[in-house]
């Protein structure tokens, strides 16, 4: 039988330059909210033609990595593809179905922490916790510190496809936590059971984990449900 001989492709110019922005996105050169360098610009850096910048810009806006605003520019609102799908997503989706699958994400995360975590990771999450006490009413604080925190059990978790999509995701539970009224007991139940969720880890108890943080998203919407009966 004849062998098949290797197929070879050279990228075009407008896949060199898209790469090379690609690169300036996923890095944290540019990160989101960032304005694109007007076109000009970018072919004097590039030194390729501006149809070429326009094409590499293009695909780049497909992706949904960048945003075209007319009269505004071009700006940066996804770090990489999967965060970009996931928000176009999610955004067709009901806070309800978000919270569901937060909790799947949680769950999950919560098990592997306690599976991974070492001396160092549990001090970190403590030290959040410690952050947080003095902030228990205080809600949008209260949501940056619990959107810090799950974010680093998701980072102790190792499984990097897993914190991807837990980093979009995990804004969700943050901002139903801005929304509610200043509530002590609810702020004592949610900062207890954040304690108990890190006493699992500590014990890599991947089970009492589990539980522990599918507790905390129950929390969260019971107070949710109760804020809109109230203003019902």
């Amino acid at each position: 039988m004849q062998p098949l001989t290797r197929i070879t492709r050279t990228s075009t110019l407008s896949e060199q330059a898209a790469e090379r922005l690609r690169a300036l996105i996923t890095e944290g050169s540019w990160p989101v909210g960032t304005r694109v360098p007007p076109e000009h610009d970018l072919v004097e850096q590039l030194g390729v033609s501006r149809n070429t910048v326009r094409e590499a810009l293009r695909g780049l806006v497909h992706t949904g990595l960048l945003e075209a605003r007319v009269g505004d520019g071009t700006y940066v609102i996804a770090t990489s593809e999967l965060r970009a799908a996931i928000v176009r997503r999610s955004a067709m989706s009901t806070a309800d179905e978000v919270l569901e699958l937060r909790a799947m994400l949680e769950e999950h995360a919560a098990a592997l922490a306690a599976r991974r975590a070492d001396a160092a990771d549990v001090a970190e999450l403590r030290s959040l916790l410690a952050e947080a006490t003095g902030a228990r009413t205080e809600m949008a604080r209260v949501a940056e510190l619990d959107r810090r925190f799950h974010r680093e059990v998701a980072r102790i978790g190792g499984n990097g496809l897993l914190y991807d999509l837990h980093e979009h995701l995990g804004t969700a539970v943050s901002e139903v936590l801005t929304g509610l009224d200043a509530d002590q007991h609810v702020a004592d139940e949610h900062a207890d059971v954040h304690e108990r969720l890190v006493d699992r880890i500590a014990a890599h108890d991947e089970t009492g984990a589990r539980l522990a943080a599918l507790d905390i998203i129950t929390i969260v919407r019971g107070a949710e449900a109760h804020d809109e009966g109230d203003a019902r």
